[in-house]
């Protein structure tokens, strides 16, 4: 059922005041000046504290807090059983909480350029150093969020029911999916199909989809949905897209010194949360391969032009919306050759 605004309001509010009351504001140990200020940021993520993916995120909570010596803590909550992954971004530009760790589908209709998260072909430190990472931070602002950097790594994959010859075999297929990969389905002849984690089992189950796109290989198999889906369509494509944002607000109250320790901090972790994931990676295709998961593949000409669709649709996307910046943005992405 639809909630009204009213109601959605309301809850809110709520959100608010409770997080407040439990600690959510900062204290002073008698100064004004930020340079003194001791801060808890409440975070809050679009997945569950025990799914296998949000397994390094209590490394950065660890890093912040040791960066800052104790003066930057972080309450991380929990996931949507806090705040509803749907509302979750507008808490944090409304600063019910301080911390979210998302992923671009939640505010790409908002800020366009983000979908070049996706589209990198650098690591997170080549990000760093080609411009990209300043970059999102400065088009973040504009949405009210303090990007400090990457929570995840790996790449998105179709998981299926049945196997496939062909890309057309993907026509009319219902796939379980997310905002940011609509155009690319929409090229491709997949009906999406947007439905709550926790319904995809069952959705799987009845036939409601005949499939489902994840990024990365860690977590369908602790859900349960390999049961159902047993082939990997083993063509990966884009990169994550989870991104750490800070309320903008919020991110103000924090010393300069703290806030450069935070950012030294975010890109000394992305390196081990990117080793950490890569590992991850390895141990659990050997895992769903002992479930009889199956690892296919299309002909050569079929998966060229399955990953120049994924990332034509992309770049044409950025280009209608954002042509001044798609040329600085696919620069500063790329490998150079």
């Amino acid at each position: 059922m639809r909630k009204s605004k009213g109601f959605k309001g309301i809850a809110m509010v709520l959100i608010s005041l409770i997080l407040f009351v439990s600690g959510c504001s900062s204290n002073t140990s008698g100064s004004n000046e930020n340079s003194t200020k001791s801060i808890t940021l409440n975070a809050v993520s679009f997945l569950a504290k025990d799914n296998p993916l949000t397994a390094t995120i209590p490394d950065w909570i660890k890093a912040v807090e040791e960066a800052t010596e104790g003066r930057v803590k972080v309450n991380w909550r929990g996931g949507a059983d806090v705040i509803p992954i749907s509302e979750q971004f507008e808490a944090l530009n409304s600063g019910v909480i301080d911390v979210n760790f998302t992923y671009i589908g939640q505010y790409q209709t908002q800020l366009p350029e983000s979908l070049s998260i996706a589209l990198s072909q650098l690591t997170p430190w080549e990000e760093r150093e080609s411009g990209f990472y300043n970059t999102m931070v400065e088009r973040h602002k504009e949405i009210g969020a303090t990007y400090l950097g990457r929570w995840l790594t790996g790449s998105p994959r179709l998981w299926l029911k049945e196997p496939i010859n062909s890309i057309t075999d993907l026509e009319n297929m219902k796939i379980r999916s997310a905002p940011n990969y609509n155009r690319f389905f929409d090229d491709l002849g997949i009906a999406s199909a947007m439905i709550d984690p926790a319904e995809v089992y069952t959705s799987l189950q009845t036939g409601v989809v005949e499939g489902f796109v994840f990024g990365g290989l860690s977590g369908p198999r602790k859900e349960g949905w390999t049961d159902s889906a047993k082939y990997v369509l083993d063509i990966p494509f884009w990169t994550q897209n989870c991104t750490i944002l800070m309320n903008n607000s919020k991110w103000d109250e924090i010393s300069k010194e703290d806030q450069q320790a935070i950012i030294n901090a975010t890109a000394q972790y992305e390196k081990g949360m990117v080793d950490y994931y890569k590992s991850l990676d390895v141990e659990e295709r050997k895992e769903l391969e002992k479930i009889g998961v199956e690892f296919i593949s299309l002909p050569d000409e079929d998966k060229q032009k399955f990953l120049e669709m994924a990332y034509a649709s992309e770049w044409g996307f950025i280009e209608a919306e954002k042509p001044e910046l798609v040329d600085t943005l696919r620069q500063q992405t790329t490998q150079n050759e």
